[in-house]
């Protein structure tokens, strides 16, 4: 039994039919007499790939460490001039890493990457998955990254996805010995895992509690790094000298789509918009895509030397031979595009024999499952019909109904019926040639769906994708063609996302950290909470705001609101609340952090709190400053003066271009007097090229490289212990560099002029001293800093040292007015 319609929307769907099958409208005669055999550019890119898909049976899984890893163009080329079934595998959702397009850090950045990879994966024609390990940042060794995922874990994670897509080939972007570590690790994991997938002792749980059975990928590919260690490439030597070596051409241009495979593949890399920026031309190391194999099962025949593609010399199964040879039409796929009805009878005649093949061998039944999927989904485009399904609402809760919008098309030239089983009956619609029409459906959420909202608080549970619609439709068509019943039948599925939310989300709390100072203790509305409703009633409740100040120190308040349907409103928390809340501890000598948490109590619902927002930092710093937001306005009108300081965030220059034909303003500001901080860029954005345009950006030379200090932990030395920046207004110690969170810096200056001072040196063990990490230095009246170190993770975990040294730097120029 079907459960999943209503009886009202049934009611509709049976008086929509009812009126189509005895009065068609207008519309649908109109369309009747317009319909055309020939089809849309899009609907001849549609029906080329769905016959393309019918041509290939194999599998190829592309392994990589983060979202941006995967070899796009090989996948492009894979799936949109071979046909091959392609998927990617990442190793975490990159949360670790630097957000080029707003303010989300690690979980919240971690759910952009993942929407990211979808809209990238749909341009590459590949299906992303993710084992859901844990990016921790930039790592430089692959034992780090083991002692952080758990070797055994990643390997298991790694394991159970291949025994459940079963790839025939898998190719990695990573070696073993050179880059990142997490790709070091990855590329580890992958050789680990070609065998032990396909040993059943190997995590053996999975064959009962996951219901999948081992799985041998026949051959594995390393792609060739030559800028890998020595172990590195002398495997790559002796891949050339055996001829074992592929070498992927992505400069060919796809006849449909009018562009090459390394084009498309340059506009799939441009989703990763957090990762940018990317170039818009083709770079040389997309087109220069060579291979070596690095496993092959001993069950099947040999790569044959100088092999064009992964897959040369490979045999499908008898089955699968057999489905292969079944399809009925001859030449290329692109010769009869414009001859839909012939590619049309092409397909319902091999339709008809394909459904006898039954699964002979191990991996015939999931395969063959495929390739009749693809080739319904041949039968759809060649006949026109098409089946979309969009949600009517954005979120759901648990055990609400949703309705979603279907709508059916016919731009073929054969008569359609589209039918399924519903509660017992058959609901059946009946579509004329160039016809459409819409329905609404609805869909109970059940009761027991975890809530997936915010998805950032949801990358590491498996409830990311929330609630998932999903039906199969049934198509039935005239075809015209010889055979006695000459009606074909094919499936056509269809599914949509919808993510569900609590009753009363909390969605942002504004200012993340919560700076205490005695301004913002007084302030009105200086903490706000923005709630969202996702009922469809009005809700109340109270928000209640919790402040962990010790372990035996707990204190709460709680605000009431009011929410009507839908409502998105900003609850402020009141001056008097917040008195109760933070009471004396503004008053304390040293900084102190704390935690705040926010939770949801609701009148007319169910009892107790629903939702625990992961507790922000409270912060005492003692800064008491002022500051507001600058605008590129602010700075181009010159007039500055009203500053103490002024400080460029992250890649400043890089997020905002148009602050570097601003940049004499900023110098002049600094001569008046001012302080001017400047934090982390790359290379490539700040060093002075003559290529760009892009003059000097500070006072005096200083020149970025690449390197960084990795853990979290590393010493650091004070080289210049008599440093302002080291004594004002804090006396900085080694606790403060205590409890850092997962790096000290990141592209380090390599080289800087001599009127700079670098009070500050650190190094990963075994590496060189950094030294660059803090430079500081006069510039006319006034002074300026650039700081390679990440005070911004710092600030943001409430880290007291982090803040301490900040503190110091905003009043830099203080300290040597005080002199």
């Amino acid at each position: 039994m079907n459960k999943n319609f209503t009886g009202r929307v049934y009611k509709l769907l049976l008086a929509l039919l009812f009126f189509a099958l005895i009065a068609p409208a207008p519309f649908a005669q109109r369309a009747t007499e317009r319909a055309q055999s020939s089809s849309t550019e899009s609907d001849r890119v549609e029906l080329h790939q769905a016959l393309l898909d019918l041509t290939n049976p194999w599998t190829v899984m592309c392994v990589a460490a983060h979202p941006d890893d995967e070899d796009g163009a090989t996948l492009t080329l894979l799936r949109r001039k071979y046909g091959v079934h392609t998927v990617s595998l990442f190793s975490t959702y990159g949360e670790g890493g630097q957000n080029a397009t707003g303010p989300e850090l690690y979980e919240g950045l971690g759910a952009i990457r993942e929407r990211e990879t979808e809209a990238a994966a749909k341009i590459q024609g590949s299906e992303p998955y993710f084992l859901g390990l844990r990016d921790f940042g930039f790592s430089k060794s692959a034992e780090e990254a083991f002692r952080i995922w758990g070797h055994d874990e990643a390997l298991r994670r790694m394991v159970l996805t291949i025994r459940e897509l079963r790839p025939d080939v898998i190719i990695t972007n990573h070696d073993t010995v050179s880059g990142h570590g997490h790709h070091q690790a990855t590329g580890r994991l992958v050789l680990e895992a070609f065998d032990a997938a396909a040993d059943p002792t190997r995590f053996s749980e999975q064959i009962h509690d996951n219901g999948v059975a081992p799985w041998q990928a026949k051959r594995l590919f390393v792609r060739i790094n030559y800028e890998g260690g020595t172990g590195s490439r002398n495997l790559e030597e002796e891949a050339e000298r055996n001829g074992k070596v592929v070498s992927v051409n992505v400069t060919e241009r796809d006849p449909l789509r009018n562009s090459t495979y390394a084009e498309q593949a340059l506009q799939a890399l441009h989703q990763h918009a957090s990762q940018g920026p990317w170039p818009d031309t083709v770079p040389n190391a997309m087109m220069k895509i060579r291979y070596r194999l690095a496993r092959e099962s001993t069950h099947v025949l040999a790569l044959p030397s100088h092999s064009q593609t992964f897959l040369d010399g490979l045999q499908p199964s008898a089955a699968v031979s057999m489905w292969l040879d079944t399809l009925k039409f001859d030449g290329r796929p692109v010769d009869f595009l414009d001859e839909r009805n012939r590619v049309f009878n092409d397909l319902v005649s091999s339709h008809r024999d394909i459904w006898r093949i039954a699964p002979v061998e191990a991996g015939d039944e999931r395969k063959l499952r495929l390739m009749n999927e693809r080739l319904d989904r041949a039968l759809a485009a060649a006949s026109g019909i098409k089946i979309t399904v969009t949600p009517r609402e954005e979120f759901a809760a648990p055990a609400s109904w949703q309705t979603f919008s279907i709508t059916f098309s016919n731009t073929g030239t054969h008569q359609a019926e589209i039918f399924r089983e519903v509660s017992g009956r058959r609901l059946r619609v009946a579509l004329a040639r160039g016809s459409s029409l819409t329905l609404m459906e609805s869909a109970q959420v059940p009761a027991s769906t975890p809530i997936n909202v915010p998805r950032s608080e949801h990358l590491y549970d498996g409830n990311l994708r929330g609630f998932e619609f999903s039906k199969s439709y049934n198509v039935a068509i005239d075809s015209n063609t010889q055979f006695i019943d000459n009606q074909i039948r094919f499936h056509l599925p269809v599914s949509a996302h919808v993510d569900v939310a609590p009753p009363v989300e909390i969605a942002s709390v504004s200012p993340s950290p919560f700076v205490l100072t005695p301004a913002t203790m007084m302030r009105k509305g200086s903490l706000s909470v923005r709630l969202i409703s996702h009922q469809k009633t009005m809700v109340t409740g109270r928000l209640i705001v919790t402040a962990y100040v010790s372990d035996l120190d707990r204190r709460e308040t709680a605000t009431p609101f009011r929410l009507s349907a839908g409502e998105s409103r900003a609850v402020e928390i009141s001056s008097n609340d917040l008195s109760r809340l933070m009471r004396g501890l503004h008053m304390m000598d040293q900084p102190y952090v704390g935690r705040l948490g926010f939770s949801i109590s609701r009148a007319n619902g169910s009892a107790g709190r629903e939702q625990l927002k992961i507790p922000m930092e409270l912060v005492n710093a003692k800064l008491g400053v002022e500051s507001r937001e600058l605008t590129i306005e602010d700075v181009r009108a010159g007039d500055l003066s009203s500053f103490d300081t002024i400080i460029i965030d992250n890649r400043g220059y890089y997020a905002h271009p148009e602050l570097i034909a601003a940049n004499s303003h900023l110098l002049d500001f600094m001569r008046a007097g001012g302080t001017l901080i400047v934090f982390y860029h790359k290379a490539n954005e700040w060093n002075q090229d003559a290529q760009t345009n892009r003059p000097q950006l500070a006072p005096y030379p200083i020149t970025l490289g690449n390197a960084r200090v990795t853990d979290e932990n590393a010493p650091v030395t004070f080289t210049e212990p008599n440093n302002a920046l080291l004594n004002f207004p804090n006396k900085i110690s080694q606790d403060d560099f205590q409890g850092w969170i997962q790096e000290r810096g990141l592209y380090f200056p390599q080289k800087w002029d001599e009127h700079y001072s670098a009070p500050l040196a650190m190094n990963d063990a075994n590496e060189p001293v950094l030294r660059g990490g803090l430079l500081a230095a006069d510039y006319g009246r006034g002074r300026y800093i650039y700081t390679s170190i990440v005070w911004y993770r710092q600030l943001r975990a409430g880290n007291a040292g982090g803040y301490r040294v900040f503190a110091n730097m905003i009043s830099y120029g203080r300290a040597h007015g005080s002199q």
